[in-house]
């Protein structure tokens, strides 16, 4: 995938939005059967808190809830990691209601879901 058409997908929020949200549902980093919150309002306000942040810097946010427990994803796509790879790659940060869970660089597999880059 050539450089300029990676700056042009990482440059536009709502593909990487889409790009996060696909992660989201074809990994295991929520439990199956978890529901998307997509009002800013009805995220709890710690995960807000991050969700706000993300934003400031250009990061965007999926939150996501199961029973009683909730998740907030952050991400963005890196150019040296995707052109690295010659793929969209994902930065991603995952909290919890408890705290901070996870970091790591995810990128899609050609059977559509997502595998965790080694690195």
């Amino acid at each position: 995938m050539d450089t300029s058409r990676l700056r042009k997908l990482q440059q536009e929020p709502s593909h990487v939005q889409r790009l996060l949200e696909a992660l989201v549902t074809h990994s295991d980093l929520v439990p199956a059967g978890a529901y998307q919150i997509r009002d800013p309002a009805s995220v709890p306000k710690e995960l807000r808190n991050i969700a706000t942040q993300a934003t400031k810097q250009g990061r965007v946010w999926a939150c996501w809830a199961y029973t009683f427990r909730t998740w907030m994803i952050t991400g963005e796509m890196p150019l040296s990691a995707s052109r690295e790879r010659g793929t969209p790659v994902l930065q991603v940060d995952v909290h919890t209601d408890e705290g901070w869970k996870d970091s790591g660089f995810w990128m899609p597999g050609r059977d559509g879901g997502w595998t965790r880059c080694n690195d």
